[in-house]
């Protein structure tokens, strides 16, 4: 019974935190260049069920799947696995936990873990891969180079009945970079990126990213944005002195006819990297130079990049999270109530 309030509870706190992110996004749906954001939650390891009774040949019989019984797909360094039949088994700090899908990656000690750091199990214990780099097949085999290192440990259950989960929590939030409509604005200073890449913006804190090109003049005649930031270009901050101002699609900027400098645009190799600043702004979180390449977008000068936040979608999809955490309000006051009927009436009798 209490296990059912853990697990209402962890549901209702994982949408109370997708309101707010649902929230900011309509905040900024008249925000240029906004991305908008998704929640996305993961599960705790489910816990099996076993039947009760007489037959108890040990919880479970290791063993490991025959060929082509494990699907894995990667995304980069991440791993994907499923189990047909049986479980996969992760070492955590309160045992082992058994999984029919897992993900996992090889973290800075060599060892495969999940991305939490709990210890894939192996056949032979917790994987140690080094400094190689992986790849998996559908045996579960884990190999490097070409040699078999271990292969996944899969158990299959005795008397097992289904699974019970411990309920979901928050796990990361996720940016959408889809690029947002284009619209014109007839200001020869603003300019939109049609494709891949972002503005190089000069701020307090360092160099910074966007994809709004709503940008002004200050008083000394550099090209800025709204806030104030200054606008980098190839050769630092563009200063224009003219009147006709002129930025084709390569970005290069021209003042009565005369070359000033060219935009600097930039792109990333993994956006997953980039983190949110404020303001329309990004960073590059990775540390990583590598991390950035040239932009391949094309600029179009006199228009404007408007939010990607669809604000019919986001009501809809607020209604239904208020929906859901309106029922694990419910489900909570329910155990509540049989919780006060377990202390104060069973006693009696």
């Amino acid at each position: 019974m209490i296990r059912g309030l853990y697990i209402a509870a962890s549901s209702a706190i994982s949408e109370n935190k997708r309101i707010d992110v649902i929230a900011n996004n309509i905040a900024n749906v008249n925000t240029s260049g906004f991305k908008k954001d998704s929640l996305i939650t993961e599960s705790f390891p489910d816990v099996l069920i076993k039947r009760i009774g007489p037959r108890d040949s040990g919880d479970f019989a290791s063993g490991t799947p025959s060929t082509g019984n494990v699907g894995i797909e990667s995304d980069g360094g991440l791993y994907y696995a499923s189990a047909k039949n049986g479980f996969f088994n992760v070492q955590t700090p309160t045992g082992i936990s058994k999984s029919k899908s897992i993900r996992f990656t090889v973290n800075d000690e060599g060892y495969v873990t999940t991305p939490q750091g709990d210890y894939v199990l192996g056949l032979n214990g917790p994987i140690y891969a080094g400094q190689k780099d992986i790849t998996v097949n559908d045996k579960g085999e884990i190999l490097a180079g070409g040699t078999v290192l271990d292969r996944l440990k899969v158990s299959n259950p005795v008397g097992f009945i289904g699974n019970m989960s411990y309920g979901v929590r928050a796990d990361e939030v996720f940016t959408n970079f889809e690029q947002g409509p284009l619209n014109q604005s007839g200001n020869p200073l603003d300019a939109a990126i049609q494709g891949n890449g972002f503005f190089a913006i000069e701020t307090p804190k360092g160099e910074r990213y966007t994809r709004n090109g709503e940008f002004t003049l200050d008083a000394e005649g550099y090209l800025t944005t709204k806030e104030g930031y200054k606008v980098l270009g190839q050769n630092g901050y563009i200063q224009i002195e003219g009147k006709n101002i002129i930025i084709n699609e390569k970005g290069q900027v021209y003042s009565d006819e005369n070359e000033i400098d060219t935009l600097k645009l930039v792109d990333f190799n993994d956006y997953k990297l980039l983190q949110k600043d404020g303001e329309a702004l990004f960073r590059d979180a990775s540390g990583d130079p590598g991390n950035m390449k040239a932009a391949d977008g094309l600029i179009l000068q006199g228009f404007s990049e408007a939010s990607n936040v669809n604000s019919i979608k986001q009501m809809v999809e607020m209604i239904t999270v208020l929906r859901s955490y309106e029922a694990n309000q419910k489900v909570i006051k329910t155990h509540d109530e049989l919780l006060g009927k377990s202390v104060n009436e069973i006693g009696r009798l």
